[in-house]
């Protein structure tokens, strides 16, 4: 079983309010391995708040209102889904979360999937340093045998040093990086 996870690679990260060069240019780098992966399931998460998002913990450590549920920043990059609905036809699966790692997403994996070495699941996406890394360390929590791949010229962070301190931390913690 090949699954593909997409993290977070909405508007307001890449070109939006908390978008930056290095985001941005991991978009045809997702594009490509949702064309070439040949995966049985593709999950997307999208990092998703209310209009109070300033009064939450997170608003006030980070106030930037971004990723505000049916706003045009919350959307999925349109070449992102492209080539999921091309690529993946039926078989993908949208999670909103409300923080940086979903239990959600690592309990539909965990459910669907073997806890065994046959089980490949590989991530992509932004930011490394805070929804990657989160959801990849949930992931390998819940399905410790299986195989947990990060796809790093897929990924990126706010910078490029953000990027490689994440990407260092998840190979300490067992995470296969391609």
């Amino acid at each position: 079983m090949k699954i593909l996870v997409v993290i977070d690679m909405q508007n307001d990260f890449l070109t939006g309010v908390l978008g930056n060069a290095e985001c941005a240019a991991a978009i045809p780098a997702v594009v490509d391995v949702i064309k070439n992966g040949a995966y049985d399931h593709i999950y997307l998460t999208r990092d998703t708040h209310q209009e109070n998002y300033m009064e939450t913990q997170e608003g006030k450590k980070l106030p930037v209102p971004h990723c505000i549920q049916d706003t045009d920043g919350w959307e999925i990059d349109a070449d992102v889904m492209d080539a999921v609905i091309k690529y993946a036809k039926d078989s993908y699966t949208i999670v909103d979360k409300p923080t940086f790692g979903s239990v959600k997403l690592s309990k539909l994996l965990s459910d669907n999937y073997p806890n065994t070495a046959d089980a490949q699941i590989e991530f992509v996406g932004v930011c490394t340093g805070i929804c990657v890394i989160s959801n990849v360390l949930l992931a390998k929590a819940n399905l410790y045998e299986a195989q947990i791949r990060v796809i790093e010229h897929a990924c990126a962070c706010v910078t490029p040093d953000t990027h490689k301190t994440a990407i260092n931390a998840m190979k300490t913690c067992q995470i296969d990086i391609i």
